[in-house]
């Protein structure tokens, strides 16, 4: 994904990478290693996991946080220990933490932790079963069961409060950079982004393919008639980025009326905000006036 120039196209191209990464969760099973009884100075190891510990009240305790960390904002202004997929060593030993709290694999980086005696936890992110039980271990381990409590009783509020309504089929757009399909790629089944569409009352015209990201050809997309086009883009879209966005979609034999840019790069994050996201795509899905 290119945003315009220089910094911004290198910040697009690796904002819509580790969105990606954030949404799957990179797979992987939790893996835990002994963890402090009251860890005081945590390290979270990508923006998704901040978002999580500080929704649970901990953010206090945070003394570093991954790049493009950016909610809430007391985490964006936490020392950084550079990229999520590749954090700074040397960072993470200067910051001292007792506990590093990471999403997905991560076994580079629970291997270090190991080495350094530092108490690890790692869940993956793929779905919204994933983002509970990522929030009830996290819970665990910083010991505030009330607290997780409460934000899991809120969140399964706001979901319940979304409207049912039939669903429209939508095609979920990532990677789509105007002038340029060449990096296109769509939400498979069991992915959050797919669960979200689905709740805010979209279906994934690709939900019964087999692979959680795939890239997608004109010929299947044509294939599968979706009435909606969700164009997910990872940074925000000025007026000029939206119109050649949009123009794109027309030479491909959508209307104007079919293509909704969603710049919003919390939708792309599995964290205690989903049902917000969710109530945000419903918004697009009722503006499109499209019928299901």
């Amino acid at each position: 994904m290119r945003i315009s120039q220089g910094l911004g196209v290198r910040r697009g191209l690796i904002g819509l990478a580790l969105a990606v990464w954030g949404l799957c969760g990179c797979g992987g099973k939790p893996e835990r290693l002994s963890v402090p009884a009251a860890s005081r100075r945590v390290v979270c190891a990508s923006p998704a996991v901040a978002e999580i510990v500080f929704a649970l009240g901990c953010g206090d305790r945070v003394v570093g946080v991954s790049e493009f960390t950016d909610w809430p904002p007391e985490a964006a202004a936490k020392p950084s220990i550079g990229g999520a997929l590749s954090p700074n060593r040397e960072r993470i030993l200067a910051l001292e933490p007792d506990l590093i709290l990471a999403q997905g694999q991560a076994e580079a980086l629970g291997a270090f932790a190991r080495a350094q005696g530092i108490g690890f936890r790692t869940m993956p992110l793929d779905t919204l079963a994933d983002l509970r039980a990522a929030i009830a271990a996290f819970t665990e381990v910083l010991g505030v069961p009330a607290r997780g409590r409460e934000l899991l009783a809120r969140m399964d509020a706001d979901f319940a409060a979304l409207p049912v309504r039939e669903s429209v089929p939508v095609f979920i757009a990532l990677g789509h950079a105007p002038g340029d399909f060449s990096g296109l790629m769509t939400a498979g089944p069991g992915t959050f982004l797919s669960e979200l569409v689905a709740l805010a009352g979209g279906s994934n015209v690709f939900a019964d393919v087999g692979v959680l990201w795939p890239k997608v050809s004109q010929e299947s997309l044509v294939r599968r008639q979706p009435a909606l086009v969700l164009d997910f883009q990872s940074a925000p879209a000025d007026a000029a980025r939206r119109a050649a966005l949009v123009s794109d979609w027309e030479k491909r034999g959508f209307r104007a009326d079919q293509v909704r840019i969603l710049d919003d790069d919390s939708l792309l994050k599995p964290g205690p905000r989903a049902a917000q996201a969710a109530a945000r795509i419903a918004a697009h899905l009722i503006r499109s006036g499209v019928s299901p």
